[in-house]
């Protein structure tokens, strides 16, 4: 029996001017507009002011690949932007996109590099804003500061770690990006740039029902230890509307959203499971979007902190 060729993990892709090239990825590949210091073997310089200097490293370890994300404007994966200094793991027929460069991962079983020679350094890199719609899902447990005060913080850390790893596969086997965890909060927001409305909107919503679904599971099933927080409940706020997103700050984690549905997003969060007696409220954009594919329930008008007038609200099953 003839035995398996090795396969090396590498990356194609074009330049502006249309030029293909393939890099393997061994150990580590650099990604940026400068990589200063790294053999020309081990990195890819993008020319592109959008491209941070040292944007993003995958990393081969067993033929596994892993993409992390050190930039200040972003790194997509099919289309789905990465949780902004996180990590996601990489397969073959996977795209990632770096600014306006789109690279193919593939594994070949040849090995060959591209020439890296006469790169352009630029000091600055130019921060995007982008003004795009975004469905924002927002999770907080309920009573948290008491929780905080009446329970050993060492056991509320366990049981939120396993919570918001659960939460967090959830969103992105839903194609969202998780952006926040605000103390007892997870924080996930989905781009609709040019997809169908109908389904980023869905896919957030079928990612709360499964959360809740999730958080339900894990509570209940708290082993006596964790006796005091069996009984923890969560709200679930969604909205969607226009945002501004973009980078503030020196940390690449600060991605921001700016906007009034990411403030809206939070409000009802903080209604869910409290002032209503629906875990899961949602804004009256998103229930128009998802009426005819799921189950919607209107709650009425109400008033949301901070904002001027009434939002009409609706809860999904």
């Amino acid at each position: 029996m003839a035995l398996e060729k090795h396969k090396f993990p590498c990356l194609e892709w074009q330049d502006a001017e249309g030029c293909c090239y393939r890099i393997n990825v061994i150990e580590r590949l650099y990604i940026g507009r400068v990589c200063q210091g790294v053999p020309a073997d081990k990195r890819i310089i993008i020319r592109d002011v959008n491209v941070s200097r040292d944007h993003a490293i995958i990393t081969c370890a067993g033929n596994a690949l892993t993409i992390k994300d050190s930039s200040r404007n972003g790194t997509w994966v099919n289309n789905v932007r990465i949780t902004s200094g996180g990590e996601q793991k990489l397969v073959s027929d996977d795209f990632v996109h770096i600014g306006s460069t789109k690279l193919h991962v593939i594994f070949s079983e040849q090995s060959e590099h591209y020439n890296s020679a006469g790169v352009n350094q630029v000091e600055t890199t130019r921060v995007l804003s982008r003004q795009e719609t975004v469905t924002h899902l927002v999770a907080d447990i309920r009573g948290f500061s008491i929780l905080a005060q009446q329970t050993e913080s060492s056991l509320l850390f366990e049981v939120l770690s396993q919570l918001y790893e659960s939460l967090t596969n959830i969103v992105h086997e839903n194609r969202g990006t998780v952006k926040d965890f605000a103390g007892d909060a997870i924080f996930a927001f989905w781009e609709h740039n040019d997809k169908n409305d109908l389904v980023v909107v869905r896919s957030a919503c079928h990612a709360a029902l499964l959360q809740q679904q999730a958080a339900v599971a894990l509570f209940s099933n708290l082993p006596e230890k964790f006796s005091k927080l069996r009984h923890l409940k969560l709200g679930w706020g969604i909205a969607t509307g226009p945002v501004t997103v973009s980078h503030y700050g020196v940390r690449s984690e600060n991605l921001a959203l700016v906007g009034d549905s990411t403030n809206l997003a939070f409000r009802l969060s903080g209604m869910a499971n409290k002032e209503l007696s629906s875990t899961i409220v949602i804004c009256h954009k998103t229930a128009k979007m998802v009426e005819q594919c799921m189950r919607v329930t209107p709650l009425g008008e109400v008033d949301t902190k901070g904002r001027t007038g009434k939002e009409t609200v609706f809860s999904i099953t």
